[in-house]
C-alpha cells in the first residue's frame, strides 16, 4: 500500500457500533482495516447489487463445489456472529 492519507467521516450511530462490534469480535483487527476492506472491495468492484443474474448463478455454482456444511450448524454459527454484531459485549462461541 502506497502513502496514507487521512478521511475523516461522519456515519449513523448504528454503522458506528457495527464497526466496532465486527472489530471486537475478532472479525478485523482494526476500525482501519475494517473500513480499507470494505473501501477496497468496493472499489475493485464487488458490488452485490451491480452484479448481474448470469454472476449470481456463476458464483452459487462456484459456492455448490466442494465439501457442504451442516444447514443447522452453518446457521447456528451465523446467529452467533450476527449476536456478536448487535451485542458487542457478549463473545461468539
Amino acid at each position: 500500500m502506497g502513502k496514507l492519507e487521512r478521511i475523516t467521516a461522519e456515519v449513523p450511530v448504528e454503522m458506528a457500533n457495527g464497526i466496532r462490534a465486527a472489530v471486537g469480535a475478532g472479525a478485523y483487527a482494526s476500525t482501519d482495516a475494517l473500513v480499507l476492506d470494505a473501501l477496497a472491495h468496493w472499489l475493485d468492484g464487488a458490488r452485490p447489487a451491480e452484479l448481474a443474474s448470469e454472476d449470481l448463478r456463476t458464483l452459487i455454482a462456484e459456492g455448490a463445489e466442494g465439501e457442504g456444511m451442516d444447514v443447522d450448524a452453518f446457521f447456528d454459527r451465523l446467529d452467533q456472529e450476527i449476536g456478536a454484531l448487535h451485542h458487542p459485549s457478549a463473545k461468539a462461541e
